[in-house]
């Protein structure tokens, strides 16, 4: 039977369905095919279940294109917003290790600049030592001891704050090699649901065809 395009409830449903149809792989081959179907079904002049069906069929393809596509623009949305919270946290990490290498750069030029005065210090001590009136730089041997003493506690303070810094600073290297693998085998699995994701929607396509 010769069904009308004016007055066809049935074909409003297709053709809106048809619409909202999203990208997919055959997605423009399925629609074409699917208005060829239903031109013949319309121009049929008997009943023709085999045509029906076989739209019923495109129809169930196309809508489980368009949940497969909406799930995946959520599924990568949700990724992109786990990437972008990762991101951030290794930006603030190596801004913390920038500050970091600065401090002990500092630290290491004052440890530099104690050594050498105490150098000086051991220099004019022995310059002293060997000048033949002791009782009159005795004193002068003493202060500069006393001197050197502090400088070498200072020496050892810096030395093991340094020490402190460096183990402070290797740890938060190896806390941002870990970060970064993690979005890496986060993003291998992504990629291996992806593809489970096609497999299935292939296998369906198949069995409904």
């Amino acid at each position: 039977m010769y069904i009308g395009y004016d007055n066809t409830t049935e074909y409003d449903v297709i053709r809106r369905r048809l619409l909202i149809d999203g990208d997919g792989g055959g997605d423009e081959r399925r629609l074409n095919a699917l208005m060829k179907l239903f031109i013949k079904w319309c121009n049929s002049p008997e009943a023709d279940n085999s045509t029906h069906q076989r739209m019923l069929s495109f129809l169930a393809q196309s809508e489980f294109a368009m949940m497969k596509s909406s799930f995946v623009y959520e599924m990568n949305t949700k990724q992109m917003d786990k990437y972008q919270c990762l991101q951030e946290e290794i930006d603030k990490n190596v801004a913390l290790a920038h500050e970091e290498i600065e401090k002990c750069k500092k630290e290491l030029e004052e440890a530099r600049l104690v050594r050498k005065n105490r150098q000086q210090y051991d220099a004019l001590a022995g310059v002293v030592l060997k000048h033949p009136d002791r009782r009159k730089t005795e004193g002068q041997i003493n202060e500069l001891d006393e001197e050197l003493k502090d400088l070498q506690a200072s020496e050892l303070q810096l030395i093991e704050k340094l020490d402190s810094r460096k183990k402070q600073f290797h740890a938060l290297l190896t806390s941002i090699h870990q970060l970064q693998s993690v979005l890496k085998e986060e993003e291998e699995q992504e990629n291996q649901e992806g593809v489970v994701v096609d497999e299935v929607a292939m296998e369906t396509s198949e069995s409904n065809g």
